[in-house]
Formats: structure tokens, C-alpha cells, sequence
């Protein structure tokens, strides 16, 4: 079974009916069918942090709708994961050298951990923001996940060549994920 990990991107797109909204509900529907796994990480929740309460309600429905969509955990973050929460410490050399890998590949400078000042409220809510994305691509990557389903063009698209080559992480949109999942062995 072809296993993906989705973006918070992903479900907004469906409960929202927006751009790949169908393509996402087909991927819902093969999930049901036993066709793919689908999971979302722990940084759905901080990615919610930002949204409307309108837009967060219709998200949380939609997937509530899809019970078939699990939950999955990340690397523990001071400064982005609750304590006693889903998230632990790595204990794994590989994934910590990915994680560093991906923060490399997708922040700033002024985003990277030796930058952090935690007294800069502003660059710590900057920096919460952006790691979100290597939170996303770190649990798909501790699970073995086959690949890492975004329509984020700006931060993971952009790089997916750069993420692959580097990490063996492969991301695609939700049209290539749909392409992957007919094209699977049955």
C-alpha cells in the first residue's frame, strides 16, 4: 500500500474546496478504500495556530469525516512542541543529520537554530512558522512514509529536487500523489 504523509496545505485545499480540494478528496476516498494510508504530522496543530476559527472548524470536520487519516509524531522542539505531547526526543543519528539537512534546505539564515534568540518574540513566531514545513517532511520521514503530499510551491516544491537528493525524501503535489496511487500495484 502506497503510504502518504499529507500538508496541512492539503487539508485546507479539500475543506475549503479549493484548488486541489479534489484531487486530496480522491486520495481521501482510495484511503478509505484501502488503496493508500494517509497521515497527517503534529505540526497540523501549530499550523491551525494561524488559522480563522471559521477555517480551522472546517478542517478539523473534514477530518473528522476521514477517520482513515491518522496522526502521526515529529521530532521534539523546545519552543514549538507541548511537553507530553506526541512529539519525542530523536534518538536516531540519521534523522537528526535529515532534520538538520532540511533546516539547511528550507530556512533562512536567520531562521536556523544557532540564529534563535528567544528573547525576539517577533523571530521566534518567525521561526515557529518556518520550521513547521521541516517538522512536516521530519515525522513523514521517521515513519518510512513513500512521499510527502503539499501544494506549498513557495517553500517545498521549489526544493523537492534539493529534498530529495539530499534527504531520499520525495515530495509531490496532490495531482502527482493521485498519479502514484493509480499507478501502484493493486
Amino acid at each position: 500500500m502506497l503510504r502518504l504523509t499529507l500538508d496541512t496545505n492539503c487539508v485546507i485545499h479539500a475543506a475549503q474546496a479549493q484548488a486541489y480540494g479534489p484531487q486530496v478528496d480522491e486520495l481521501a476516498e482510495l484511503g478509505r478504500g484501502g488503496r493508500v494510508g494517509l497521515w497527517i504530522t503534529t505540526a497540523f496543530k501549530v499550523d491551525q495556530e494561524r488559522a480563522s476559527d471559521d477555517n480551522r472548524q472546517r478542517n478539523l470536520a473534514w477530518l473528522s469525516q476521514r477517520p482513515t487519516i491518522g496522526d502521526v509524531p515529529g521530532p521534539f522542539r523546545l519552543g514549538y512542541s507541548s511537553l507530553g505531547g506526541p512529539d519525542f526526543l530523536l534518538d536516531d543519528d540519521n534523522i537528526t543529520a535529515v532534520d538538520a539537512l532540511l533546516c539547511e534546505i528550507l530556512l533562512r539564515e536567520r531562521h536556523q537554530a544557532a540564529n534563535l534568540q528567544e528573547d525576539d518574540a517577533a523571530l521566534m513566531a518567525k521561526w515557529r512558522q518556518k520550521v513547521t514545513d521541516v517538522h512536516h517532511l521530519t515525522g513523514h520521514l521517521m515513519t518510512g512514509h513513500d512521499a510527502f503530499v503539499t501544494s506549498d510551491h513557495d517553500d517545498l516544491l521549489r526544493h523537492c529536487e534539493a529534498i530529495r537528493r539530499r534527504t531520499g525524501i520525495i515530495v509531490v503535489d496532490p495531482a502527482e500523489a493521485v498519479q502514484m496511487a493509480h499507478g501502484q500495484a493493486t
